[in-house]
């Protein structure tokens, strides 16, 4: 069980370029809907949720953790990032290298950053060129999602590879009450930011569609911490630009067709490791530049609605990911990913009798080919390699009476280079409200796998010889919590509740240093819990979360902690509307202290495992309502100007003020 040792901390663009260049990359691209659209709710209890089982469920019949983060959550608290959102869900930890924009790992309930898989509205993100196949967080913005639902546990056994961790699903904005609802949102800032939306979603007849582009530019600050000798001052800016477009048309009460796209160029500015008198200090370095990182995502699909409770759908689409770094304007390194895709998934769900209760059984095969080509440097052999895996699934749920909801799903892949691997979840509700008590309880079970990268396997250089054999890792969790709900009704709430997890991942991939490649010889162990508390009136809401982990290397007597997992991480958000036009939103978020890779005042390199202290980020917006159609805010970040390092070696953001116009036309 947990450790004696465990203490709790009481810290508590050049938009015109990129428009431009954007119908190119979109011809070859159209797309879907996967997953239904849900609605918009603010408590989690009322949230019907997709991401979970692939069809739409209430969140309280769930044997998982999910956190929805709505748009009205995200236009109250100012977030315009998705790193922002993020850092709202218990159990996540987003480390950002520096500025917005940079490179942004996720790490959910204590796994590594490559063991959380990211949607875009169920289309799988993460990208096969990479080092290790993580997705990059930081280059995300908000302006075309209506809500980002964060599952956090494994999912393999409904996603496949990668869902080690949990999974983030970012859901687009598709659809309205009228034909036609256009939005935009405008705001100005410290470091020279600039960001602007527009967009248009609605309901015509059979047709319902949505319509986006956001460009956000910045310059930045210096990722050079003001501890640090060798820094200048040099600021390190981003530019993001995301078109979007997406649309279903129903053509017969039982068949309808559908499309989606999505096309985002982001660029960065970074500083060197390499630096300095001797070429190995952390430094800063005006020419390094991330040139260009464009993803594009594309989907058509079709329902057919078979019989009463009886559905089929069939999908097909494309995700390409271009990236190219330069150092003073020469081409230093470049990737290509790219990855094909077909789905067709059937769901029964017929209606309730006898002892179950809104029965479902979802079932599905989906097939994908990897393709990646990473040019030769000087330092690295060309990788240029592809491979397809095949997936079946199956995920079966129905209520019991009026207390037991049961959950269960089974998976296997069948990957062409490494062969067959089979996950299953297990989990089950049971809720005594029907007892007069105001209680539930979840638990469940299950495994989850990530298989190796082609870059692990098949990379080559002066330090990395690949290693074809490989084999995937492997998670085996166990969770159980309870909700207890005192309030819920249109004006009060109140709710709390807790989660405790424990994971074990075998044949974690590592690097030897001695035999120069990546080898199966990891294990790591994690133990916490979650625990919340949330409620409402009609003029104040609050809501407050606490995550405990112990995350440890247990092939080591020391079992030392895993790099970059604080134990205890703190977060809150509250809203004061005391007037129908003013709403007064805070966020706070407390990462206690951890172990990272640690570097002196010269930026020179001194051990891994040292460790670093915690810090506390407090944010706060006013919005003043005009009217109906037209809305004032200004958002401060960081308000009490901390100075952190998130990571080692990289400057937290300073204290920063926008103002914004936001509205309906």
């Amino acid at each position: 069980m947990f450790s004696t040792r465990r203490k709790v901390s009481t810290q508590l663009m050049t938009t015109a370029r990129l428009v431009a260049c954007a119908p190119t990359a979109l011809i070859a691209f159209f797309g879907a809907s996967a997953t239904a659209q849900a609605p918009e709710a603010n408590d989690a209890s009322d949230d019907i949720v997709v991401t979970a089982t692939r069809t739409p469920t209430a969140q309280e019949r769930l044997p998982a953790r999910v956190t929805v983060i709505d748009r009205e959550a995200i236009e109250d608290r100012g977030y315009v990032s998705l790193v922002d959102a993020l850092r709202e869900a218990p159990g996540i930890v987003a480390v950002q290298n520096g500025t917005p924009g940079s490179l942004t790992s996720v790490f959910s309930r204590g796994t590594n950053s490559k063991h959380t898989l990211a949607l875009y509205d169920g289309i799988r993100l993460n990208d096969a060129s990479t080092p290790n196949g993580q997705y990059n967080f930081g280059q995300d913005l908000l302006g075309d999602l209506e809500r980002v639902e964060v599952l956090r546990g494994p999912a393999s056994s409904i996603y496949g590879s990668d869902a080690i961790g949990g999974v983030i699903n970012l859901i687009p904005r598709r659809g309205a009450e009228t034909p036609f609802e256009g939005y935009y949102d405008v705001s100005l800032g410290d470091l020279e930011t600039r960001r602007g939306s527009v967009g248009a979603a609605g309901s015509l007849g059979s047709l319902s569609y949505g319509v986006s582009l956001e460009a956000f530019e910045s310059e930045g600050f210096d990722q050079i911490p003001e501890r640090f000798a060798l820094r200048t001052g040099d600021p390190d800016g981003a530019t993001i630009t995301t078109i979007s477009a997406t649309a279903r048309y129903t053509l017969t009460d039982s068949f309808s067709i559908d499309g989606l796209i999505r096309f985002r160029e982001a660029t960065s500015e970074f500083d060197t490791f390499s630096g300095g008198p001797t070429f190995s200090l952390r430094a800063d370095d005006p020419d390094l530049e991330v040139d260009y990182d464009r993803y594009t995502v594309g989907r058509l699909g079709a329902d057919w609605r078979l019989s009463d409770g009886l559905s089929v759908r069939a999908s097909f689409g494309r995700m390409n990911n271009e990236r190219a770094e330069t150092n003073g304007g020469v081409r230093t390194s470049s990737a290509e990913g790219e990855r094909s895709f077909t789905d067709l998934i059937g769901t029964f769900a017929p209606a309730s009798g006898g002892l179950l209760r809104n029965p479902a059984v979802t079932a599905g095969v989906q097939w994908f080919d990897d393709e990646i080509d990473v040019p030769a440097t000087a330092f690295s052999g060309r990788l240029a390699r592809s491979e397809s895996n095949t997936g079946y699934f199956l995920v079966a749920q129905s209520g019991f009476g009026n207390q037991l909801d049961v959950t269960a799903s089974v998976r296997t892949d069948d990957n062409e280079a490494f062969g067959d691997n089979t996950t299953y979840n297990l989990g089950f509700v049971y809720n005594l409200e029907s007892w007069g008590l105001p209680l539930r309880f979840l638990a469940s079970h299950g495994t989850s796998f990530k298989a190796p990268t082609l870059n692990e396997r098949f990379s080559t250089s002066a330090f990395n010889i690949g290693n074809a054999g490989l084999a995937p890792e492997e998670g085996r969790s166990t969770e159980f919590g309870f909700d207890v709900v005192l309030e819920q009704d249109a004006d009060h709430a109140i709710e709390f509740g807790a989660t405790y997890f424990d994971s074990t991942i075998r044949n974690l991939i590592e690097y030897n240093f001695a035999q120069l490649r990546n080898v199966n010889i990891g294990r790591v162990e994690i133990e916490g819990y979650e625990a919340y508390f949330r409620g409402r009136t009609d003029i104040v809401s609050l809501q407050v979360a606490y995550t405990y982990t112990e995350t440890v290397n247990a092939l080591l007597a020391s079992r030392p902690q895993l790099l970059r997992r604080p134990e205890n991480v703190w977060s809150a958000q509250a809203n004061f509307t005391p007037t129908d036009q003013i709403n007064l939103a805070f966020t706070w978020n407390a990462v206690g202290s951890r172990t990272d890779v640690n570097y002196s005042n010269a930026g020179a390199f001194l051990r891994s495992g040292g460790r670093i202290d915690g810090y506390q980020i407090a944010s706060a917006t006013l919005t003043y309502h005009a009217n109906d159609a037209v809305s004032l805010y200004a958002t401060v970040n960081n308000l009490t100007d901390e100075t952190y390092e998130q990571p080692e070696a990289f400057a937290g953001a300073p204290r920063t003020v926008s103002i914004g116009l936001r509205g309906r036309f």
